[in-house]
């Protein structure tokens, strides 16, 4: 049996940690690259590094992907239902999908030198400032998204203290709309991530593949119904009427 305080610890631990990632996910999604930037020697072919380089970002995107999805089947939840420690499945979940993300940022290698499209936004005043309200919009749309469904909840916060406090599961005691909009998408910031992982002015092939590959994983996983689409209008309108001060609502 999991003490209170190990509890705590696990996810305030992660909740940290995750927060972390996060930021450097931030920088590594929107940072300036340098095309004039090479990592080979004058004897190594060029076309040969960049598919050395690609296959090794295929494989840190696979790993990536691979955990993300099982680690959120019910074959694992079950595990965490079965030592009564589900409380602490999505600090868990966060924590090591966080690991795996990092390692990703840290590991990953770019091919500057090859690239499908390159506007130097450098010396295009207008295209530098398009490019980084786009991205600020993006990042918008994806924490904004996080915070109205639930921050503490997808942080894995709230299920430790509602254990801990002696209630039931925070997904148990919302509406089942929401349940139902939690199992048909895999992140409540789709077009947040396209706008970000799309609009750069350097779409060289690593970060192609990478926008490739993350679009297409969001899209498979990514089963809204139009009953989802209403509930999230719904709850988008009421949020806008809560923070105009319309009183707050926490029926979801």
């Amino acid at each position: 049996m999991i003490s209170k305080t190990l509890r705590v610890i696990v996810c305030t631990t992660s909740f940290v940690y995750t927060s972390y990632v996060l930021w450097q996910l931030t920088y590594f999604l929107s940072k300036p690259i340098d095309p004039a930037k090479t990592d080979f020697t004058r004897d190594e072919s060029p076309i040969l590094r960049a598919l050395w380089i690609l296959l090794i970002n295929t494989s840190l995107l696979s790993a990536f992907m691979l955990q993300h999805s099982v680690m959120a089947s019910d074959f694992v939840k079950n595990f965490y239902y079965q030592l009564n420690i589900e409380d602490i499945e999505r600090s868990v979940y966060n924590a090591i999908s966080s690991a795996i993300l990092h390692f990703l940022i840290c590991e990953w290698q770019c091919t500057p030198w090859a690239y499908i499209w390159n506007y130097a936004s450098e010396h295009n005043h207008k295209l530098w400032l398009f490019t980084n309200i786009a991205h600020i919009v993006g990042w918008g749309i994806v924490y904004s998204g996080c915070v109205m469904m639930d921050i503490a909840d997808l942080s894995g916060l709230k299920q430790v203290y509602y254990k801990i406090t002696g209630r039931p599961r925070p997904l148990s005691m919302k509406s089942k709309e929401l349940q139902k909009y939690y199992m048909h998408m895999r992140h409540p910031s789709f077009i947040g991530f396209l706008i970000i992982l799309w609009v750069y002015p350097l779409m060289s092939l690593d970060r192609l593949l990478l926008a490739v590959l993350l679009t297409l994983y969001m899209a498979l996983l990514w089963t809204i119904e139009q009953d989802d689409y209403n509930y999230h209008s719904t709850m988008v309108a009421r949020k806008e009427r809560d923070l105009n001060g319309g009183g707050f609502s926490y029926k979801y």
